[in-house]
């Protein structure tokens, strides 16, 4: 374990990280968060209509996975980009007051993701006290099972 790392180090750690994701990769992402007060739940805890809150505007780092096409519908090959991550700096998500959690919706380049897992364990030497980021794993989900009524901005 690096003992040397300080809090002054994490702090400079999150500036800088704040910094290239807002001011050089500046990727706009929108989340929109379920409304669990309200949606019914059956006895295993699913639901086929989820209401969401409006939109939230968030910067984010996206990590493309490796596309995979597909031949077995018999009319060619389908090349399809499904799965993203998309990573958030921790400090960035507590200044908005804002988590992301599984179920949730991310809107990006004209298409919605649902977040299927978050990974939160990229520490900095490897001390808890010093989480930087949040990886959100997503999958691409049809438009047309989504409640989001969206806005221009």
């Amino acid at each position: 374990m690096a003992r040397f790392v300080s809090e002054r180090d994490f702090v400079f750690f999150q500036h800088v990280n704040k910094e290239i994701v807002a001011d050089i990769i500046d990727v706009k992402v929108v989340l929109y968060k379920i409304i669990q007060d309200i949606v019914a739940v059956n006895i295993y805890g699913e639901s086929t209509a989820k209401s969401r809150y409006r939109g939230i505007s968030l910067d984010a780092y996206i990590k493309y996975t490796k596309q995979t096409a597909s031949g077995d519908a018999g009319f060619g090959y389908d090349a399809t980009q499904q799965d993203l991550e998309f990573r958030f700096v921790r400090k960035m998500l507590n200044d908005v007051d804002v988590y992301p959690e599984v179920g949730d919706i991310i809107g990006y380049n004209n298409n919605f993701y649902e977040i299927h897992n978050i990974n939160e364990a990229q520490l900095i030497a490897s001390r808890p006290e010093y989480n930087q980021s949040i990886i959100c794993e997503a999958h691409l989900t049809r438009k047309s099972s989504l409640n989001i009524e969206e806005t221009h901005v």
